[in-house]
Formats: C-alpha cells, sequence, structure tokens
C-alpha cells in the first residue's frame, strides 16, 4: 500500500514539472519551415582558371644547393675530433653547466679551478678539454678560460667555433 501512495505522489510531482506554455517556440519552428520550406540554394558554379605557365623554367631551383656537392666528394680534409683520444672528466658536461671558480698558480704552471654541476672542482690547464663538443682550452687568465669547440654541422663536416668560461662571483 505504500508503495502505491509512492509511486502516486511521484507522479503527482513529476505532472507539476511539466510546462505547456511552449506557444513561442512552436511559433518559431512554424515560422522557420515556411521561410524555407526545403529549399536549399545551389551550389555556385566554379569558374575554371586558365593555365599558368611559369616562365622560370632555365633558371635555378631554388630547393637545391647552389654548390654542387659532388665537387668536393674527396676525403675530408678540415678540423676533426680525436677519436682515440681518452675522454676527459669535464667532457661529460655542457659547457653552460660548467662554473669557472678560481685560479692556482705555482712556479710557471697556471690553472684554473671549474665547478661541475654535482659540486666536484676540477683543476685545468691549456690543452686540457671540457665540454661535449670537444673543446680545447687554448688560454687562461684570472677572468676566463677560452677553448675551441669542434661542431658538426648539416654536412656531417666539422667547425671550429670560439667558447669561453667566464669567472663566476
Amino acid at each position: 500500500m505504500k508503495r502505491i501512495i509512492l509511486i502516486i505522489a511521484s507522479l503527482l510531482i513529476l505532472s507539476g514539472c511539466v510546462n505547456n506554455e511552449m506557444g513561442d517556440l512552436r511559433a518559431y519552428v512554424q515560422k522557420t519551415k515556411a521561410t524555407y520550406k526545403g529549399k536549399v540554394d545551389p551550389i555556385p558554379e566554379f569558374k575554371q582558371s586558365p593555365p599558368y605557365a611559369y616562365p622560370a623554367m632555365d633558371i635555378r631551383d631554388p630547393f637545391k644547393p647552389v654548390v654542387d656537392i659532388e665537387v668536393f666528394s674527396g676525403p675530408y680534409r678540415g678540423p676533426r675530433p680525436d677519436e682515440n683520444r681518452p675522454r676527459e672528466p669535464l667532457e661529460e658536461f655542457s659547457l653552460d653547466s660548467l662554473r669557472m671558480v678560481g685560479t692556482l698558480a705555482r712556479k710557471e704552471s697556471e690553472w684554473i679551478l671549474i665547478k661541475d654541476p654535482s659540486g666536484l672542482l676540477h683543476r685545468v690547464s691549456i690543452g686540457h678539454y671540457m665540454g661535449k663538443n670537444y673543446g680545447k682550452v687554448t688560454a687562461i687568465n684570472e677572468e676566463e678560460v677560452t677553448l675551441v669547440e669542434l661542431v658538426s654541422d648539416k654536412n656531417n663536416a666539422w667547425k671550429e667555433r670560439d667558447a669561453s668560461i667566464a669567472l663566476s662571483d
């Protein structure tokens, strides 16, 4: 009995949610149907363009290299890294992660102190290597260390690039 009363009460509550005042919606739908009546405008006609004659057929292709690569197909004579040389500890790090923190001098020997990202100090002099691009130390002074890196280009050739690390505060 309680179940029947609960069902009847639910139906009465739900009937109150129905709104029969949708006259404005029905009027809009009838107006829209009367306006268009299922008619669709035809697709516009496509106008054929005249073919284009490319006048630069005798000019160099802009997507081909200016220099004929086959001319230089002999053995590569530029700089290249020494692959047989044992790698030094500072070659594991990129140059921007290394910091110069000081200098040392004893008699005629000069060194700089380089701190790696883990905080370990390294003593470096001219001829040592550091950085991921085969950077060889060429000069040191109290303000900075100068080195020459070997960087590979898109043609698998190597180019020298100057770099330096300045003394950190």
